[in-house]
Parts: structure tokens; C-alpha cells; sequence
């Protein structure tokens, strides 16, 4: 979950499985998105999907920014699923624990309960 507005550097590719061209901020969401493209089981996936509510919800949640979710799969049997992408070293902040129960909490509102997140893998040191 990241806000709208990124600064900063942005990939931009085209992918089979995404309707739209692709804007990705980090090595992480590059990654699972290639990823994406290829499994079976996901028939579609969208990138940096705003989070819209009419009612007010994510103003209960606490979220002033506008933001937007990674990626919202459709997947073969119909269902959608939500995943966040995280850097590692990022996860015990305390901010970027907020944002992500808020994302959480947002698409359970919406009906998904299959949310995720994706973390970048470690790397071996010698």
C-alpha cells in the first residue's frame, strides 16, 4: 500500500495479464508482477488499484492520503485476492505495519478475504 502521488523511479511495462500498462515502484512489485503474468491460476491482475469509499470508511481507518493497494488478482475461480509488496527491512516500522492492517481491514469491508503480503527474499551473506 503506498500513497497515490509516487516520486520517484517508475518501471512501466505491459504485461499479458494486465489490462493496463504496468507502473511499478520498487523491485519488489516488478517481480511478483512478471510473477503474476505467468501463473495459471490468475486470470487478470490490476496494479496500484486507488482505494475509493463513499462512505467514509477509510476515514475511520484513519487514512488522510489517498492510497492505493499493489495488486487486486482476479484469479481462475472466479475470486479476487489482494497482496501488498514489502521490502523485508521495512516491515518492523510501525507506519508501514498501520498501512498495512488498513489495507487489510479496507478489502475485508469490500469482501476479499484473501489478502497477502509479498516479501522480498533474503539475501545470503558469507
Amino acid at each position: 500500500m503506498r500513497k497515490q502521488v509516487q516520486k520517484g523511479r517508475c518501471t512501466r511495462l505491459k504485461l499479458q495479464k494486465c489490462p493496463q500498462v504496468c507502473a511499478l515502484y520498487d523491485k519488489v512489485q516488478l517481480a511478483y508482477a512478471r510473477q503474476l503474468d505467468s501463473e495459471e491460476n490468475v486470470v487478470s491482475f490490476e496494479v496500484n488499484v486507488q482505494l475509493n469509499d463513499n462512505t467514509g470508511a477509510l476515514n475511520d481507518l484513519g487514512l488522510a492520503d489517498t492510497y492505493t493497494t499493489d495488486f487486486l488478482l482476479t484469479l481462475a475461480d472466479g475470486t479476487q485476492a489482494v497482496r501488498e509488496a514489502v521490502y523485508r527491512q521495512h516491515l518492523s516500522r510501525p507506519s508501514v505495519a498501520a498501512l498495512l492492517e488498513s489495507s487489510k481491514r479496507y478489502w475485508a469491508s469490500k469482501g476479499i478475504s484473501d489478502w497477502g503480503i509479498i516479501i522480498d527474499r533474503e539475501e545470503a551473506t558469507l
